[in-house]
């Protein structure tokens, strides 16, 4: 592998933002500051603009299929005519000729249940063999937390040294602005008297939690956010509960509004390679209360407060008399995209690339 010529998989810049989309651009941006002039490529479908975004990182257009398929078919033809490796930032790699690949998680392996729909089901097949192609492959593997390097190694069979972690940041956050606007055109949310969650709609961010919380406690009032999503069957009715206002995919800076303004983060999801919004929400000095489950113990630490994901006798007062604000910024030190861009830069050196 020594010598070759280095590219980066851009197909996630064709998409909505999302955590893949974010985690890609925000290590590439700080990448980008650490390289010589035109020393590693970003290969982009010919729809995508990424005008002024890298001032190193040379942009080439190639291309003009959609979708996933871009991968398969157009970055496939660029690194086999260019003798290059690719490196891909969102669980999928070229099948035939595999390169360095971010596995996020192996949700669609260990979730197999959750994904009952056809589509989800052809997604799920999809996946899985993109990880079964890339624990094969011999190539390193990178992921965003020791959580989830422990389950790649022991259900693919993955030796851990192959696999190099390296996590999401927060500093992204700074630079979103905030949009108060949403709080004059819902006259019910003033500042303080709710309590938010964010995410995609899938059954494993367990909005179920939430749900049946809110219906034990008439007296709050709560607020979601987050996209819908195709590759799930059963979807949480958000519209039967009263004191549950659901907003579908907000602005950035609403979030951040929303987020800065709750009583407390609420983020009881089951299952999470990383997570970054609990991140976000310490950055800004909101109080979090997340599931004991998967890496979430992992990343938030002591600056969370835990519950038990399938129970909702949640005694919300109870909230009042937690400060774990001392522990946030212990937390935020150990994340970051320049370090992180730091990381991928040495593993490639490490590498001979």
């Amino acid at each position: 592998m020594a010598h070759r010529k280095i590219v980066f998989d851009g197909q996630v810049y064709a998409g909505r933002i999302n955590g893949m989309y974010r985690y890609t651009d925000e290590i590439l941006r700080e990448f980008d500051k650490l390289i010589s002039r035109n020393e590693f490529e970003i290969i982009v479908p010919e729809n995508v603009d990424l005008s002024g975004r890298f001032r190193n990182i040379r942009v080439v257009h190639y291309g003009r299929v959609k979708g996933p398929l871009w991968t398969q078919i157009c970055l496939l033809a660029y690194l086999i005519q260019n003798r290059a490796i690719s490196i891909g930032f969102c669980n999928v790699t070229p099948l035939f000729k595999p390169g360095i690949t971010v596995v996020h998680d192996i949700a669609y392996k260990v979730l197999q249940k959750q994904y009952r729909n056809l589509y989800g089901r052809l997604s799920q097949y999809w996946h899985r063999l993109n990880y079964w192609v890339i624990a094969r492959s011999g190539v390193p593997v990178i992921t965003v937390s020791n959580f989830s390097k422990k389950q790649i190694s022991q259900i693919y069979n993955v030796n851990p040294r192959r696999i190099t972690v390296i996590a999401n940041g927060w500093q992204h956050y700074e630079r979103i602005g905030e949009d108060d606007s949403i709080f004059e055109e819902i006259p019910v949310l003033k500042k303080g008297n709710y309590f938010f969650s964010l995410g995609s709609l899938e059954e494993r961010k367990n909005f179920k939690w939430v749900v049946e919380t809110a219906k034990r406690h008439r007296g709050e009032y709560f607020v979601v956010a987050g996209s819908d999503v195709r590759n799930v069957k059963n979807k949480p009715e958000f519209d039967r509960i009263p004191n549950l206002l659901f907003l579908g995919y907000i602005s950035d800076e609403r979030a951040k509004s929303l987020m800065r303004n709750c009583k407390a983060f609420l983020f009881p999801s089951t299952f999470e390679g990383f997570g970054i919004p609990p991140l976000e929400a310490f950055s800004v000095g909101t109080k979090v209360v997340c599931a004991r489950a998967a890496s979430l113990p992992e990343i938030c630490e002591d600056a969370a407060v835990y519950v038990n994901p399938y129970e909702y006798d949640l005694d919300l007062k109870m909230l009042d008399g937690i400060d774990k604000s001392e522990c946030y910024e212990g937390v935020l030190s150990k994340y970051s995209w320049e370090r992180s861009a730091r990381e991928l830069y040495d593993l490639l050196k490490k590498y001979g690339l």
